[in-house]
């Protein structure tokens, strides 16, 4: 997904006994944008030769600080968590959420959730894992849902909040 990048060392012992470890990584460090701060990215050690262990992605997640500094008071917060499959395969469990300008009511915020839901399912149904993730992570589709949930009500922020891998295509492992 990331071009073979070195992510990190670690010693160990015995190579085998890495395999099934998770890294955390910030985006920040991988992508060289200090801008990314906020983001992080979990990657799990599926194989391991010589000196070298190779990973598969494996979540993203977004600080919670971040977040809290988005939603306040006066606002409404409409939140997602859905399982979507994507191309190739993957089976991704996505939260996102979207800050409107206003404190709505609930057909309103029924009606901008269907929106991002539909349309999130729609990028992860057309793209593989890896573009999906690449699109999240440089911010394009989240301003797509914002564009999209705006036209039913203004959306001041949309952010893909959490992904987690609840099941990877046999070839990734």
């Amino acid at each position: 997904m990331f071009n073979e990048i070195i992510l990190a060392e670690t010693p160990t012992t015995d190579p085998a006994a890495l395999v099934g470890r998770n890294l955390e990584i910030g985006a920040s460090e991988i992508l060289g944008q200090p801008g990314k701060y906020y983001m992080k990215l979990f990657f799990k050690i599926t194989d391991v030769d010589s000196k070298n262990a190779y990973t598969r992605f494996n979540g993203y997640s977004t600080t919670r600080e971040y977040l809290y500094r988005v939603v306040r008071k006066r606002n409404q917060k409409v939140e997602s968590t859905d399982t979507f499959d994507t191309r190739d395969g993957w089976k991704l469990q996505i939260t996102s959420i979207a800050i409107l300008n206003r404190n709505t009511d609930s057909e309103i915020q029924k009606k901008v959730r269907v929106a991002m839901v539909n349309h999130i399912s729609e990028a992860a149904r057309k793209s593989g894992a890896d573009d999906l993730v690449k699109r999240i992570i440089e911010g394009s589709l989240q301003r797509e849902v914002r564009k999209l949930g705006s036209k039913i009500y203004p959306v001041r922020f949309c952010e893909v909040s959490k992904i987690e891998v609840a099941k990877a295509p046999a070839e990734a492992k």
